[in-house]
């Protein structure tokens, strides 16, 4: 039987609205944060320009404009002309976090909205700080959402952060070469890959080339 705060006024009264805004206001912003957040993340997929490959960031550190204009001319060399317009092109998708007092809506909001990425066409390569990193290795499912390490960096002497079932899921990136001659921030940078469950021709060649820009990353 469901909890009752008291006595329950008549309903769409004053005294209701009164009642449910006070037992069940965060329920209800947190709800509708997540709708709109949905939307627009569903909007913005439909009418969005479309790339080869999508690669996310998450986590605390705000990019330059020059960082990310590098890195996508870096992973465009490396990618397959998906959609066939001719030219090979990545987009650098940010998802910064705050974790500072107050914003705990907006975090909330950049949690859903990575989440729902897993769901996004060509993407699967994620670069995260080791505090977003080691939040989604502790979930249970971390088999089922990221590429073991020992599939694309099984000879490197990086730092592998493991998940909740002992693998390796996550590899450190700050010796990278390439992102270091290019003046891009990667001391507290981790590289993971999704998982891809899809046989169809364009998801299998996003995939393998995910895996061969992570290859490029790591040395």
């Amino acid at each position: 039987m469901a909890e009752k705060y008291g006595e329950v006024p008549k309903r769409f009264t004053k005294k209701w609205w009164d009642y449910f805004w006070y037992y069940y206001k965060w329920h209800t912003i947190i709800t509708v944060i997540a709708v709109i957040v949905a939307a627009v993340t569903i909007v913005q997929c439909a009418t969005r320009e479309k790339y080869d490959m999508t690669v996310v960031y998450a986590g605390h550190m705000s990019y330059s404009e020059t960082e990310t204009e590098k890195l996508r001319d870096i992973l465009s060399q490396y990618v397959t002309d998906i959609d066939g317009n001719g030219k090979q092109s990545v987009y650098f998708q940010t998802m910064m976090f705050s974790d500072g007092a107050g914003n705990e809506e907006y975090d909330y909001a950049i949690q859903t909205k990575l989440d729902l990425s897993f769901t996004d066409d060509y993407t699967y390569i994620y670069l995260m700080d080791e505090v977003e990193a080691a939040l989604y290795l502790q979930r249970e499912s971390v088999a089922d959402s990221f590429v073991n390490t020992d599939v694309y960096a099984a000879d490197t002497d990086a730092e592998i952060l493991l998940g909740s079932d002992g693998e390796g899921y996550a590899v450190n990136l700050k010796d990278s070469a390439v992102l270091k001659e290019n003046s891009i921030y990667c001391d507290d940078l981790y590289l993971l890959i999704r998982q891809n469950y899809s046989d169809g021709e364009k998801d299998v060649q996003s995939y393998e080339d995910a895996l061969k820009i992570a290859e490029i990353l790591i040395q």
